[in-house]
């Protein structure tokens, strides 16, 4: 239940008046469930940042005397045309598999079918990605550098590029960080934080879906400073029902909560983290956050890590994950920030 005196103290701990308005307005929306609010947010913390306006600003000149179109009709040219359709008629799409895809009632073209059909359109890159393969595909068919648009990048500086390490006041405070990447999903982040601590760190992979194990371990290699643990995380060591899509949506439940889903592993973080001298963790576990702090309580109380929270799953999760946090351990200070141009990505920061 929504505790007022535990919102306000939520309130005073946050440092930074961003921090602030991303709080009222989800506070709002979990209260309301009025999308204005989150709409509000993201005006406020996303599109007003200097990087998207200028991209706009480009854009909207360009199409004045010129004929735009995107290329990549995925989650990110879907993105981009959702937030510039207003302001920019866009002929077509182009995307390497464009079957079933579309994007309201704008053609989307294969590569082929695009490069008979071109007409010294501006070519708008919406992967960052795939933005050099896309980008090779475009100069290869003769189509100049000036006529290709870098929008990809600009998206992925606002959201994933930015996510859990762009906090000016998290920062390696120890000659061996020891990280916690709690829903690891292909293990982008844990390759972010190698790179934001110098390399000198040391990562616990958290993930239960097997086909994204198999990615992770793909992706990082035989990395001597990563240990796997094939398991979900809770509030203790049991089993719980998973349902695993082999994506950064996999989910996880009460064992007999759901007919016909594959039974899992789960692992208190106390369980696995005495005396290890963690130093940070992440959780972006698709609603389990609740669950896995209660697991981790021992572990926030005398280690003191800093964390960073996915905070936007369920409408309570904007009151419940301070107030866990503040129960386990008194010394922390709040920050909050937003990584998408819709509802998810909203990151709880705790620092002691």
């Amino acid at each position: 239940m929504c505790n007022v005196n535990s919102i306000q103290e939520t309130y005073k701990r946050l440092q930074d008046d961003e921090s602030k308005v991303i709080y009222i307005d989800r506070l709002n929306y979990s209260i309301t469930q009025d999308s204005f609010y989150l709409k509000e947010m993201v005006g406020r913390v996303i599109k007003s940042k200097t990087i998207w306006q200028d991209l706009l600003k480009r854009l909207i000149e360009l199409s004045k005397n010129h004929e735009l179109a995107i290329f990549g009709a995925g989650m990110w040219g879907n993105i981009l045309y959702r937030e510039t359709c207003k302001l920019i008629k866009w002929r077509y799409m182009i995307d390497s598999k464009p079957a079933k895809k579309a994007v309201d009632s704008i053609p989307v073209f294969s590569f082929q079918h695009f490069t008979e059909k071109y007409q010294g359109e501006y070519i708008v890159l919406s992967s960052f990605k795939n933005l050099r393969e896309m980008k090779g595909q475009l100069q290869d068919h003769g189509i100049s550098d000036e006529r290709i648009i870098d929008a990809g990048s600009v998206i992925h500086q606002l959201t994933e590029g930015a996510i859990y390490f762009d906090l000016e006041e998290l920062q390696p405070v120890r000659e061996k960080e020891v990280f916690v990447d709690a829903g690891c999903f292909d293990a982008a982040t844990t390759k972010r934080f190698f790179t934001w601590c110098g390399g000198k760190g040391y990562a616990y992979c958290m993930e239960p879906d097997e086909r994204n194990i198999a990615l992770i371990r793909k992706n990082l290699g035989d990395n001597r400073n990563v240990e796997m643990v094939e398991k979900a995380v809770w509030s203790k060591t049991t089993v719980l029902s998973i349902n695993a899509r082999g994506n950064c949506a996999t989910s996880v439940a009460g064992p007999d909560r759901y007919d016909g889903w594959q039974r899992i592993e789960a692992v208190a973080l106390d369980d696995i983290l005495s005396d290890t001298g963690v130093t940070f963790i992440k959780m972006d576990i698709e609603g389990a956050e609740v669950e896995a702090l209660h697991g981790a309580a021992h572990t926030i109380s005398e280690q003191k890590p800093r964390l960073a929270i996915s905070i936007y799953h369920k409408p309570e999760d904007i009151w419940m994950i301070p107030k866990i946090i503040l129960d386990y351990c008194t010394d922390y200070k709040f920050y909050l920030r937003h990584y998408s141009f819709s509802d998810y990505d909203t990151v709880l920061y705790a620092i002691p």
